[in-house]
């Protein structure tokens, strides 16, 4: 029988629109142009305004995770991904904590697990909005404008809820979700190249500009390194990362298989980087709630020894700055002058990614379909077995286990290790952010192999994927 709790979150999925799997299977095309459609929307989105507020005024909590949560400060897109990350986080950690028991073989308790994460994506989009205006986001605001920016903030936050879906339900390529930290991540590292705007160095923002000036005043050390922005060192670091994520997302463990109906063997690829960049995502989805949480509670009690254990906070220019608790060692070092000036914050930061990684990443596993038992059951329903094992679940799923939790542990540790590194040195775009584009784009490559390669004919597919080692 389903979870109480589950059966009560899930109608709140119902009110909002569903958005219906295409009746046919759309072209690449099709879903290209669905792809684009959805982003430009979300672009459009992120460069509107709220009305009824002042830009300026209040403050920013999200300011250093605005990358990973694919949002845009006082806009339509402020809320970004982040409800919808936030509400799978709950129900993933409730499930996995064996808090709430789901039968993931048992259909009705499947379609009611996916009701509730798409509820909870809505809860979390009331709680937010809420939490933005009461907690003074937009600076004090009479209780018109108030109400007015609220509904803003829950219809904008359920229209992304439904872009995600238009384009994880089958007519654009991966998710919402992906391309919209894609698309942030792109636009983030552009600026980071390119902006003239200038700042306190009195070099540009951008590192081109800022060369160019250096070159012009005789003073390439100035911009080796510098104290926020964009600097020698974090292109480095920006190249090296995205090398390497290429080439980790390449690896793979071949597993011996052969078909039960044609009777051909071939090398069954396990990714190495089993579990992908969901890890990333989560931990920075719980870093911003334990954030948020903890400015509410240290402007509502300030000084209190309690609210000080999660977070102390000042305001510089609008952004709230972490000086002590718990929050000081989640948000990212600004590069890797600051990590100098303070180890202890680096080092807190990469215990921090390294272990909520790991964490989440078993957790994903776990509950998303990915363990060694569900792959044994897609490998059956494909009427492959494992070359010298038995041909049932059971046996396929004991061959298997190793392999997908060495790699489970292994990618976890290592996306967290990575992310972090970069954030420490100071990467365009913030570790995390890099990574996660990285792995995304990645992802969407041999998305789009596969639909050119389903969409020829299938004696030409035959030939191409023959010579695949799947």
């Amino acid at each position: 029988m389903p979870s109480k709790f589950l059966q009560a979150v899930a109608p709140f999925a119902r009110v909002i629109p569903t958005i219906k799997r295409p009746e046919r299977r759309l072209s690449f095309k099709e879903r290209l142009i669905w792809s684009l459609l959805v982003l430009i929307i979300y672009y459009l989105m992120a460069s509107v305004p709220l009305y009824g507020i002042v830009i300026g005024q209040g403050v920013d909590p999200f300011w250093t995770l605005r990358v990973l949560l694919a949002s845009s400060r006082g806009t339509l897109a402020e809320l970004g991904i982040g409800p919808i990350v936030t509400g799978g986080l709950i129900i993933e950690l409730l499930v996995g904590s064996k808090i709430i028991l789901v039968d993931f073989s048992d259909p009705d308790e499947r379609r009611i697990y996916n009701e509730a994460v798409r509820g909870m994506a809505v809860l979390m989009t009331i709680f937010h909005a809420a939490a933005y205006v009461i907690g003074g986001a937009y600076g004090s605001l009479q209780p018109g404008q108030a109400f007015i920016v609220f509904l803003q903030l829950i219809i904008a936050g359920i229209f992304i809820i439904l872009l995600d879906e238009i384009v994880s339900k089958g007519y654009g390529i991966g998710s919402g979700i992906s391309l919209f930290i894609l698309g942030g991540v792109a636009q983030r590292i552009i600026f980071s190249l390119f902006s003239i705007s200038p700042v306190g160095d009195g070099y540009a923002y951008g590192f081109i500009p800022a060369l160019v000036q250096a070159l012009q005043r005789g003073r390439l050390n100035d911009i080796i390194v510098r104290r926020g922005w964009p600097d020698f060192v974090g292109l480095i670091t920006t190249i090296f990362i995205a090398s390497m994520i290429i080439y980790l997302e390449s690896l793979t463990i071949d597993i011996p298989a052969e078909s039960t109906i044609f009777r051909y063997k071939f090398r069954y690829p396990l990714k190495f980087m089993y579990v992908s960049n969901i890890p990333v995502i989560l931990v920075g989805a719980l870093a911003a709630e334990i954030m948020f949480l903890s400015q509410m509670i240290w402007n509502q009690f300030p000084g209190n020894f309690f609210a000080s254990l999660f977070g102390t906070w000042i305001v510089e220019e609008g952004r709230p700055i972490a000086t002590g608790g718990l929050c000081k060692y989640i948000v990212p070092p600004q590069g890797l002058i600051f990590s100098i000036e303070d180890p202890y914050h680096a080092v807190g930061y990469f215990i921090w990614m390294v272990f909520g990684c790991w964490v989440f990443g078993v957790l994903w596993v776990s509950v998303a379909g990915m363990n060694e038992y569900a792959i044994a059951e897609q490998l059956l329903a494909m009427k492959i077995k494992i070359t010298g094992i038995r041909a049932s679940k059971r046996h396929i799923a004991q061959y298997l286990r190793p392999y997908i939790w060495c790699s489970t542990h292994l990618s976890s540790i290592l996306m967290g290790i990575i992310a972090a590194m970069a954030d420490i040195l100071g990467a365009y775009a913030t570790g995390s952010g890099l990574l996660l584009a990285i792995s995304i784009l990645r992802g969407l490559i041999d998305e789009v192999a596969r639909a050119h390669i389903e969409e020829l004919s299938p004696g030409i597919r035959r030939l191409i994927t023959g010579r695949m080692k799947f």
